[in-house]
């Protein structure tokens, strides 16, 4: 192998991406249309909606994390409280009295 500009053995971005396009064209010769056109829609291992459920979930553990810690240090309450709908309405009607 020809070595690139940074003087090691290893191939360039490019050399790989002709490498893998050579190798894919002998593939789909051999491989039948069926077969190419599943290949072409399970290309993701994770669906993108199930990222998005994903990050939403994660969202809102933080958030609830987030407002045990705050409730419990900033609060003086205990930490448990604030999944309580009766903490809630206390602190909505102090917001909205104020």
């Amino acid at each position: 192998m020809v070595q690139n500009q940074a003087g090691t053995d290893q191939p360039t971005r490019e050399r790989l991406k002709r490498h893998q396009q050579t190798k894919d064209g002998q593939q789909q010769e051999q491989e039948p249309k069926q077969r190419q056109k599943m290949r072409e829609y399970s290309s993701r291992r994770i669906p993108i909606i199930v990222r998005l459920l994903i990050v939403l979930l994660l969202v809102v553990v933080a958030l609830v994390i987030g407002a045990m810690v705050g409730y419990a240090t900033l609060g003086g309450g205990e930490a448990i409280d604030v999944l309580k709908l009766d903490t809630w309405t206390r602190i909505t009607d102090f917001w909205t009295k104020s």
